[in-house]
């Protein structure tokens, strides 16, 4: 499934590639679904503080059922995150 992320989404998303790209060397081009998809599960593995941080706010900028998607794409639960989004 293609992820469609809100203009917010995107932003969070842009400013992750910067960290990572800084951090590793390695540039995620955002108009590539396997690589953005790449990133997102880059990051949710990492344990850099500026990534996890920015990981952070990102998914609290995603919409219920795209958390959802990306929960199955990394096989992470977002309870807590969910629980604030969903109230």
């Amino acid at each position: 499934m293609k992820l469609v992320f809100s203009q917010n989404s995107i932003f969070h998303l842009y400013r992750l590639s910067v960290i990572v790209s800084h951090k590793t060397g390695k540039k995620y081009r955002l108009s590539d679904e396997e690589e953005m998809n790449s990133l997102i599960r880059y990051c949710n593995r990492s344990e850099n503080t500026a990534i996890c941080r920015q990981y952070d706010i990102f998914l609290h900028s995603l919409e219920p059922d795209i958390l959802t998607e990306i929960e199955n794409m990394t096989g992470a639960l977002f309870e807590e995150t969910r629980m604030r989004l969903v109230g």
